[in-house]
Formats: C-alpha cells, structure tokens, sequence
C-alpha cells in the first residue's frame, strides 16, 4: 500500500482537476440512477479481492464534498495481475429490464513509465463483469458467477508528463448489462495489470419521459423487454381528433428510452388554434373565429360581424346586417339596399319608359335587382283617391321584376288615366329583418292616346276596288278631347297613310282581289299612339258579265289567229336552234371563240312574268308569314341566313321546318336567283328531293320554307359518326341519292353541284338532294348545258365540264363518285391538300382516288365506273341504283375489301420527298393512305421519317397497336410501293 500511495495521490490530484470540468451531455431519453458513485456521502466499502495489494479506495475533496474514488496501479509486481473489485448489491427493483452502466476513468499509457517499455505485464485496459442477485450476499464474491460486459479501455491514457502539467484526460465509457430478470446485481472490475483510477460509477435505467407531440399527451413509460412499445395518447384539452383521420394517436417508445414512429395526430377543436410548437389548444380571442379544423388559425371577424365570447366558430352579424342563404361565415355582413334615386319617365302613345339611377346605398353588395308595381287610380293618388293593382292587360317589357337595371316599357295603359309605379330595390339579405324592402314612387297621368290592344278593325263590306271598315276602340274619358285616326295602307305594289275623322273608313281605288294589310292609330293633340296589329283585307274579284255573239265570235277568232302565231313562232325558233347548234358544233370543232351568248333558261322563266314573285307562286305555296315561328340560326345561304323554325298552316299540326332568307340589301339579281332557286324545287315531287312548303314573298325578308332535314349536311354528319355506321346502312343513303338523282335527270335537269354537303340527311338516315341554285335544264337535242362563267367546284366536276364547261347527266355521275368517296371515307376531303391546279393535271393523267379504309370491292368498282374519262362509258343513274339495290340485297358481297395500291397514293412531283420516297414526312404518307388516325401510334414507337419505316413487319405493326388486319396490309402495301 505504500509502495502504490505516491503515485494514486498524484492520480487523484489530477483526477480533482478533471471534476471541475464540465461532463458530456446526457442522452435525451429521461433517466433514473440506481446508483452514483459521485453522489456518496461516505465511503463505498466495497468489497476487494485482495484486500490490501490491490484496489484502494481514496478520498478528496471538492468543494466542501468528499469525492470517493477506486485507484489501482500494480506497477512493481511481475506476471498476470488478477485483482478484483465488487460493488455493494444494486437493488433494481421490477421495472427496469434494460439496466445501463457509465464508468469515468483514467489509465496511464505504459510507455510512460521508466525505461519506455513499462513493468512487466503492463496493461492499459480492465474489465468490466456483473452478476444477478435477489438479494444481498454479503461478502462472498463469487468469481464463477460473474458475466463479463466488455473490457475497458482508453481512449486517451496519461503520461509522466501529464502528471507533471495536470492534463490528465478523463475518459468515459457507457454499456448495457442486457435483460435483467433478478430484483438486484453486482458489478465487479478485474484489473488485469493497468495503472487506473476508478473516479465514478453510475447505474442507471432510461423510459420515455411524459411528452405532448400532435396534441396529444402521453404518459412516462418504460421499454419493453425487446423492441418498440406502441404507446396510445390522449388529445389535449379542446382537441379532439379529426373525421377521416387513421384513429388514436400513437408513438413508440424505444429500448433506448425515446420516443419513435408517431402515427396520427390530433386537432384543435372549431373555435380554438394551436399554441406554440404543438403543445395545447388556446381559444380564439374575441373578434375572431375559427370555423372548422381544415382552417389552420383563428380568422379576424369579417366586416360588420363580431363575436361576443372566446372560443367562437363563428361571427354573428352586426344589427341590421345579414348573411344571405348560402354564405358562409367567411363572407361579410351586408345590408338591404337604399330605394333607387332620381325616377323619371317618357311617353309616347299609351308607351311609359320608365327610368331610375340606382340607390345610394347598395349595401356593401352588387346582386341588386328591381321589381315593379303598378296602381291604377281614380283620381291623383296623392290626393288619396281609390287605387288598384293594374289588370293583365299592361305588360312589361323586360319584365316587371328580376331586373338589374332600368328602363322598363310599360305597355297596355288605358289613356286618360292616373297609375302610380312603385319601383322596389331588393339584394338577396332583404327580406330576412323585419324591414320591407326600399322603394320609390312615381305618378303619372295618362291622357292623350288610344289604347294599343284597345283598336280592333273589322270588315264591313267589301267589293272590286273598295273596302269599307270599321273598329272599336274606348273613347275618351276626357271631355274635350278630340280624337282622330290614321290609317296605314300597304300591299305588295304601293302604301298610303289616310287620316279619318271617325273609326269608320272607305277605302276607294282599289286593285280587285288583292289583299290590302290596314292598321290604325289614335291622334290627339299630345300626340299620335301607337299602330294597331296588322290586319288583312282582300278585294272582291271582278264582276263577269254575259258576252254577247259578237263578243264570243270575236274571242274564237282572237284565239285561233293567237294559235296560228304560236306554231309559226315555235317552227321558226326551232329551225333557228338547229342552224344554232350546228354552227356552235362547227366552231368547237374549229376552237374557234364563240361570240353568242348563251343565256340561262330554267324550265320556267322567270322573265317571261312581269312579277317575278307570281312566277314562283304558280309552282309554290305562298305561306303567311303568321304561320311561320323563326326560331335559331342554322347556318349561311349563298343569299343570307338559314334558320329552324315551325310552321302550322290551317287545320294541320304543327312542323318543323328550314327557313331561307334573302337578306334586304341582295341587288335584284339576287332577288331573280333566289325564286329561281324555289320556282326549280317546286317542279319536283320525289321522296329524296328536298321538298318546299312554300314561299314568303309578300313581305320581307323572301323566305323560302323547306322541310327540316334534323342531321344536316351529310359531310358534317359522317365526320362525326366515323366507323360507327355498317356498310349496309352507307350503301341503303348512297341508293337514296341515287334516286334522287335518277328523278332529275328523268326530267332533264343537270344538278352541277352534286356533294356531300349538298346532301341533307334526316333523323331516319334518309338522304336527300338539295341546293339546286346551279341546277339547269339539259338542252333537249343533244342533252347538254354550256356555260360562258361562273365558280366550278374542281374536285367533284367531270374533266369534260372543266375544260369546256359542257355539263351533261354524265358529268352528274362523275361526282356522284366522288360523293360515294365521300361516304366510304366518312366525309373526308377528296384529294386531300392537292390544289386545284394539282388536281387537274393528276386527273388528265390518270390518276383516279384511291379507295377509302375498308372500302368493299365492289362500291370501288363502281366508284372508278363514275371516273371514266369518256363520258359516254359511265353508267346511267338507272343502272347505279339498280346496281346499289343489288348490293343492298346481298350484303355478303360487301365483305370483300379492295384491293390498295400503293401507285394511286402517289403525289405529283411538286410535293414529292427525296431519295425516291414520294413524301416529306410520315404523317403526309399515312394521310394520303387514309391512315392518319394512327400517326401518334408512329411518334410514339420513334418512327419520325420514311427511311425508319421501310423495314416494317406485320409483327412490328401488332406491336405498335395496329392489329386490324386490312389497316396493316394497306401500310404494308405501301410500303412495299417504296421499295419496288
């Protein structure tokens, strides 16, 4: 012991030095000490083995506080060193299973001791064991029984040198014992030969420390025995948690004594917010609210709303103020508003405009809206004379309530009479206090014009050129009024306006049965009102008498001289043709410039009348405009606007039909194409021609009435089926146009306009013909119709029709090709993006359309019959419906497909790629094949230019999502084209 005292005074010295410094932090778990060297108040009397060579336990003082401490430093002794030091049983109770031990240390390096290598057996670390007890053993150590922990060594030992400047480190170590399952232990430290000081010992266990996280408490809990402890929380006061959410909080507490994995969370209930970092619920201030959990904080009350209490969800509205149905409490309060400011008013007739600005005080909204009342009364209001609701006979126009601003027209007042008006102005908070709504009041005294509705005329008599008629009206209240009449006169020809003293008039000089329209108006010295609705009148037709002898002998003579002059016109006129003709043929034939011109002759001209319009009612029905409901726009004429609309003539139900228009401003050329156009429909009697229900041509605008065709043009009506129609049921609407035009040209007539959207389209898929403002009559000896001028539609016009603009039924055939094209592609645009120009070059050089998707062989074999050059080897309409009945009636033979060839896809050089490949790009090939619904499918699988896909396989097209198989072999097809 004495050998040893020198150097442990000076260990513990340094040791003193080193407890003054600061010691590392502790873990962040929350932990309980079994037992503290640090902290003893007396000496430890543990137990050593041997008792006086080895371990020895020292005492300093530090701050008025004995400090006891272990040193052992066997630095004279030779061999193994086996010396043992044990600890008093630490009780550990039943809790803890996870028991922790902290050792503060100090070693000397044996380098430092004389001569450099140290004594023999020098050591610089020491083990640490333990032993489990239930209770205290006294003073056996029982060496077999302990379980080593770990063995202890340095991170930084001290030297001589460090002795003598007092930097001696203190190390610390920390380890677990493992799980415990006795009541108590004992450490033991075996000193295999190292000089070290035992400054402290601490054993001690962690738990997870009572916490708040998410507005949720939980309380002190201790690790289980292995792994996480899922531990269930409780929400703070005023939280609650949320709908929707994974249930009750939770947290796991972990071996370690920390708190892991949270799941879930809760929520301040409506009315209160978070306090900082998570930790409790405060309620909202006065002032504010906080309506529901999705709001993160309190909100400030919105305008002229407050709150009474903390902890409020909502702010109520101030006194006066309200929230409309529906608002929520985000929105401000408002107010009803103020009455309106400044009414006024203007009379013409029995007309009041009524006019007002609106109201000073809107009440913080901007849905204001008006209503009107009307007072009829028996003397001046003001004066408190009796007073009553106006009858249904005055109206209001736009209406007498819902408005969002003035004026108002208010019509059907009786004159002579006093009303008051009573304009409210209303939001949508009025009504909800006991206030009635704000209002202004006019008054005003009618008296100086008839009643609008109050004149009715009436027919007394009538003959060839006079009408005598009457109306009722109410006379005036006013004694000294002076009434007078003004009648308005009008038929197709002429109008005059007639003042009469009286509601009785005969009007003289009159054309006999023609229809007159009358209407009248009141004049008084005020002013005149307004016109009485139109009322139609029509004359007597003349009177005939009995012709005398002479007279009738006279009339026999006058027709036959007038038949003799018809046949020696006829027979001139036709010789005078013949010679016409041939010298027209001779100067074709010649290419010589033809000088005579060629004027259009329909098959009733129009010129041969004086009025154009009785030209067209001898082959239509003139509708009366009353008959006709206008409805909506449907689309734009070559002569104005086409509209839907109803008509219900007499006695029969009403119908839904298509309504021409000539606009007012048309020249009257315009006016002699527009009838033509009606005179040419009316001739035509079939069920796949539009039928006409009549003209309008006595008033403006003209209108022409067709029957109502629900799908429209059949271009327009295909795009938007695409694939959604079976072959049967295009091949049952190309046989409807196939009639339709079979019936034309049975009665000599060349359509020269013949398209898909020409073609109109019913709710049951019928087709029919339309737009005949092109249509002639062939010329009866060689079927033909020559034109000097006028706009060619190139792409479905016959090459012959083109180049010498000689129209023929043939040429009709020619584009009822094109309009089977059109049908088989679902209203694609024949020759894609070619020009004109483009189109017929490629046209005299051959080149016909190649055949649509999927189109059955023998509708192409058809197609290609209507493109034969020659005129006179296309079939005749009668043959291609025969030929369309025929294919309707064996829908197998629809199944064959035609056969694609890659040549007839082929663009002329102009738009040709390079390196032989005849396109610029994939998406121009794929669209001149009809394929261009599948030009993403190409982008996507990279395939940008023509060189990337000459290599193609069927697999690879399967590959790409093209598996129908008559898709892949046009693409094969034309690729293979490429390449040979």
């Amino acid at each position: 012991m004495e050998r040893r005292w020198p150097l442990g005074l000076a260990l513990l010295l340094l040791l003193l030095l080193l407890l003054c410094a600061p010691l590392p932090p502790g873990a962040r778990a929350e932990e309980v000490t079994l037992m503290d060297t640090s902290k003893a108040q007396g000496e430890l009397g543990w137990l050593l083995d041997p008792p006086e060579d080895g371990w020895s336990e020292g005492q300093q003082m530090l701050n008025g506080t004995p400090l006891y401490m272990y040193q052992d430093c066997p630095v004279q002794e030779s061999g193994d060193t086996n010396h043992w030091l044990r600890s008093n049983w630490i009780y550990r109770g039943e809790e803890a299973s996870h028991v922790h031990v902290e050792l503060q240390f100090t070693v000397r390096d044996c380098k430092s001791f004389p001569g450099g290598a140290g004594p023999l057996g020098c050591k610089e670390t020491f083990n640490l064991l333990y032993m489990e007890s239930d209770q205290d053993v006294g003073i056996q150590l029982r060496r077999p029984l302990f379980q080593k922990v770990t063995t202890v060594a340095a991170d930084q030992s001290f030297t001589i040198r460090d002795l003598e400047s007092g930097s001696v480190k203190l190390n610390v170590e920390r380890c677990s014992l493992g799980r415990l399952t006795h009541r108590g232990l004992y450490l033991a430290f075996h000193n295999p030969g190292s000089c070290v000081a035992l400054v402290s010992v601490r054993v001690f266990y962690q738990h997870c420390a009572e916490t708040v996280h998410g507005l949720a408490h939980f309380p002190d809990t201790l690790p289980g025995p292995g792994g996480l402890v899922e531990v269930a929380g409780t929400c703070v006061p005023h939280a609650q948690i949320s709908p929707g959410s994974a249930g009750t909080p939770r947290m796991h507490c972990s071996p370690d004594g920390e708190w892991l994995v949270p799941v879930g969370q809760c929520h301040c209930k409506p009315g209160y917010e978070e306090r900082g970092g998570s930790v409790g619920c405060t309620a909202c201030p006065v002032g504010s609210y906080r309506r529901d959990m999705e709001t993160l904080h309190c909100l400030k009350c919105p305008q002229h709303s407050t709150t009474v209490s903390e902890g409020a969800t909502i702010c109520t509205c101030e006194n006066g103020h309200y929230r409309a149905p529906g608002e929520g409490p985000q929105v401000a309060c408002t107010r009803p508003p103020s009455p309106p400011q400044n009414l006024s008013f203007s009379v013409s007739g029995t007309q009041l405009s009524l006019r007002w600005e609106p109201p000073k005080d809107t009440g913080g909204r901007h849905d204001i809206r008006y209503s009107v009342e009307c007072l009829q009364c028996r003397g001046i209001a003001q004066d408190g004379g009796p007073c009553q609701p106006c009858g249904k006979g005055v109206r209001f126009a736009p209406g007498a309530s819902g408005l969002t601003a003035s004026p108002v027209q208010v019509e059907g007042l009786e004159p002579y009479a006093n009303y008051t008006f009573t304009i409210k102005s209303q939001n949508r908070v009025s009504g909800l206090g006991s206030s009635s709504p704000s209002s202004a009041s006019l008054s005003i005294n009618m008296g100086h014009a008839e009643s609008l509705s109050g004149l009715s005329l009436r027919l007394v008599k009538k003959e060839p050129r006079q009408l005598e008629l009457t109306w009722a009206g109410s006379r005036p209240r006013n004694p000294g009024g002076n009434l007078s009449y003004e009648l308005h006169v009008l038929n197709q020809d002429e109008e005059w306006h007639q003042m009469v003293p009286e509601p009785r008039v005969l009007l003289t000089k009159l054309q006999p049965d023609t229809t007159y329209i009358v209407r009248v108006r009141t004049l008084t010295p005020l002013g005149p009102g307004p016109f009485s609705p139109d009322h139609e009148f029509r004359t007597s037709p003349p009177v005939s008498r009995s012709l005398t002898g002479g007279e009738i002998v006279a009339i026999i003579f006058g027709l036959l001289l007038g038949i003799a002059l018809l046949i020696g016109i006829y027979v001139f006129r036709s010789r005078r043709g013949q010679r016409q003709r041939q010298q027209r043929q001779r100067e074709r034939a010649t290419n010589v410039d033809r000088e005579d011109k060629l004027w259009l002759k329909p098959y009733v001209d129009l010129q041969a009348y004086e009025d154009p319009a009785q030209g067209a009612l001898d082959f239509a029905q003139e509708l009366d405009p009353g008959w006709l409901i206008v409805d909506t726009v449907i689309g734009e004429g070559e002569f104005g606007e086409v509209y839907r609309g109803a008509l219900r003539l007499p006695s029969q139900d009403c119908k839904t039909v298509a309504i021409k228009t000539l606009k007012d401003t048309s020249p009257d050329g315009q006016w002699w194409n527009f009838l033509r156009e009606a005179t040419i429909m009316g001739q035509f009697n079939h069920p796949h021609i539009l039928r006409l229900e009549g003209v309008v041509t006595k008033r403006k605008p003209i209108m022409i009435v067709t029957e109502f065709m629900e799908n429209g043009a059949l271009d327009a009506f295909l795009k938007e089926r695409e694939d959604q129609l079976a072959p049967g049921q295009l091949v049952a609407m190309l046989l409807g146009i196939a009639s339709g035009m079979n019936y034309l040209s049975g009665h000599n007539y060349v359509h020269r306009d013949l398209a898909a959207r020409n073609i109109l389209v019913n709710q049951n898929l019928c087709c029919k013909v339309s737009d005949f403002g092109l249509t002639r009559l062939l010329d009866d000896f060689d079927g033909t119709y020559e034109t000097q001028g006028g706009k060619i539609p190139i792409r479905w016009t016959a090459p012959e029709a083109i180049a010498h603009r000689i129209f023929t039924t043939a040429s009709d055939v020619w584009s009822f090709g094109i309009v089977m094209w059109e049908v088989l592609s679902f209203g694609d645009k024949p020759y894609g993006e070619m020009s004109n120009q483009e189109v017929m070059k490629s046209i005299e050089d051959g080149y016909r359309l190649p055949p649509p998707v999927d189109c059955p062989a023998p509708l192409y074999e058809l197609m290609k019959n209507c493109w034969a050059y020659d005129r006179t080897r296309r079939p005749h309409f009668l043959q291609l419906q025969a030929h369309l009945e025929q294919l309707l009636t064996d829908p197998h033979s629809l199944r064959t497909i035609a056969n694609f060839d890659p040549r007839v896809t082929l663009r002329l050089p102009s738009l040709s790629g390079s390196d032989g490949i005849p396109y610029r790009s994939v998406s121009e090939w794929l669209e001149s094949i009809r394929m261009k619904r599948y030009i993403l499918h190409f982008r996507s699988a990279g395939l940008d230019t023509m060189e990337c896909v000459l290599e193609l396989t069927a697999e690879d097209l399967t590959q790409m999502g093209i598996t129908l198989p008559g898709h892949q072999k046009r693409i094969l097809c034309s690729i293979q084209g490429f390449k040979d």
